[in-house]
């Protein structure tokens, strides 16, 4: 026995919002529409992660600057990174430690106290980023 096709007037394409005819779990009108969303769904998703990548780069620049200026520890005051641009609301690594949040970015660990002072200390654990690795990130994931 042979199933026809069936119409239903509730169901309409999620792209063009066409009526939909076929199976009761289909959501567009046909494969251009099908397409265009899968295809949205990849700019969004490539332009997110290049935006987080340029923040964690900006981020671990900043660190880099101040840690090269001052030594394997340094503390400084939250509003002083705020104004050269820190964000503090990305990170590559998160730990707890004597009820502090330790936030990572790569090599780098810091922590912001009650008093909103910033500690910030080289990891020793893990290594730098090297040359070759942050090329392919930013082949992958371009800055501009």
């Amino acid at each position: 026995m042979c199933k026809t096709l069936t119409y239903s007037q509730n169901r309409k394409c999620l792209i063009c919002e066409k009526a939909i005819f076929g199976r009761s779990d289909k959501i567009y009108c046909g494969i251009n529409c099908k397409n265009h969303y899968h295809s949205e769904v990849r700019k969004t998703t490539k332009t997110i992660s290049a935006e987080t990548i340029k923040l964690i780069h900006k981020n671990w620049k900043i660190l880099a600057s101040i840690m090269t200026e001052k030594g394997n520890q340094v503390t400084t005051k939250k509003v002083t990174l705020q104004r050269l641009g820190f964000n503090f609301d990305v990170a590559t690594s998160v730990h707890t430690k004597f009820g502090f949040y330790n936030l990572g970015i790569f090599n780098y660990t810091y922590y912001v106290t009650k008093n909103d002072t910033v500690i910030i200390l080289q990891n020793k654990d893990e290594s730098e980023i090297t040359p070759f690795l942050f090329k392919r990130l930013l082949l992958q994931f371009p800055l501009e």
